[in-house]
């Protein structure tokens, strides 16, 4: 099972983290899962000003696999670098929206909680 999520809505980072905390568990971790973050969701993820909880809850999904893509989009537009996000990022190049149908055509499933 592969797996995309779709996060830009600053409110719900701890949800949606939440959301793929319970897939890996409901799954016993047999899913690739890709979460594509863009527009102001994207600052909640930046390591100087992420929650510990976020930081901490976003550290063991990388642990379990989780391959988080920043939008290069939004980086630019809101002046973050790779290296101001959280460790793990790797950058959306052709940005967010892009990367999410990349994944949709080659067979993820897309979830925007």
């Amino acid at each position: 099972l592969r797996v995309a999520y779709h996060l830009s809505d600053a409110d719900k980072v701890n949800f949606v983290l939440g959301n793929i905390k319970n897939h890996y568990e409901g799954t016993s971790g047999d899913v690739e899962v890709v979460l594509v973050v863009h527009g102001p969701a994207l600052a909640a993820f930046k390591s100087k000003s992420a929650s510990g909880a976020t930081s901490s809850r976003f550290a063991g999904l990388v642990q379990q696999g989780l391959v988080p893509q920043a939008c290069s989009n939004t980086m630019h537009g809101m002046d973050i670098a790779l290296t101001d996000l959280l460790a793990g990022f790797q950058v959306a190049e052709k940005g967010g929206v892009v990367k999410l149908a990349e994944l949709q055509r080659q067979g993820y499933v897309y979830l925007r909680p």
